[in-house]
């Protein structure tokens, strides 16, 4: 037996004189506490994620997303993608030029691999041109597949109810979020500080001393939830005010 399966055997007490003894080290201690508190959130956050969607009263939404927030929570909804930009990101100037020009861009069939050593780094991932923009496709192997996703899910599109999400991160300027601003859809960034001249923006807590937001679906903690949490996004995709 493990020392994660040992710890949660029922034998909780015995498992604190091991340490006490000194036959557990720290190491091997902060290890099970981990995985005791992925296994914990994993199970909150499914009971989280039903309520969501008992919430949810719009099962046909297109979310143009800046990076895989928006992936991850058509994955919590149960939803099917009904929008390409899942499992790949933007930066900052190039997300809201797709923004401002959707349906062109929806209209580009081809992605175009990225050769310039200088964009790519050590990056062991696609970074392709959609027109004249950047895509980092973080989370497929290859041009092809990244390419053939893309197209498959943009025929899912539903014109009629597209919502954006953002975030200030990739290069986030004040001239961006301006013209963020003034996109005509249903739309949220989240930042990093407060942002009162922009009313789109959803101030994040906990990033005060970065220069941006995190990874606002990761989690570090015991309650199910995480940084994109502190938002009412359920809320966000039904339109509700």
């Amino acid at each position: 037996m493990d020392l994660f399966n040992y710890y949660c055997s029922g034998t909780v007490l015995e498992y604190c004189r091991q340490i006490i003894l000194g036959r557990i080290s720290y190491n091997d201690n902060k290890k099970v506490m981990v995985r005791l508190r992925n296994t914990v959130w994993n199970y909150k956050h499914k009971k989280i994620s039903q309520k969501n969607r008992e919430r949810l009263n719009c099962d046909d939404v297109t979310i143009i997303s800046t990076n895989c927030t928006g992936g991850i929570l058509y994955h919590d909804l149960g939803l099917e993608f009904k929008s390409p930009t899942v499992n790949l990101f933007f930066r900052a100037q190039d997300f809201i030029k797709l923004c401002e020009n959707i349906e062109y861009y929806m209209s580009i069939d081809k992605f175009v691999e990225c050769t310039d050593k200088e964009i790519i780094g050590d990056r062991e991932y696609p970074v392709v041109y959609l027109g004249d923009l950047l895509v980092f496709c973080v989370h497929y192997d290859t041009v092809e597949e990244a390419e053939r996703k893309w197209n498959s899910r943009k025929q899912r599109i539903n014109w009629e109810h597209i919502v954006i999400i953002n975030c200030d991160r990739e290069g986030m300027t004040e001239e961006v979020k301006d013209r963020f601003e003034a996109l005509p859809y249903r739309k949220v960034m989240f930042v990093h500080k407060p942002d009162k001249k922009h009313p789109s923006c959803f101030y994040i807590k906990g990033y005060e001393n970065q220069e941006s937001v995190g990874i606002i679906t990761d989690h570090n903690t015991w309650d199910g939830k995480r940084p994109v949490d502190q938002f009412d996004w359920v809320k966000f995709i039904n339109g509700d005010s």
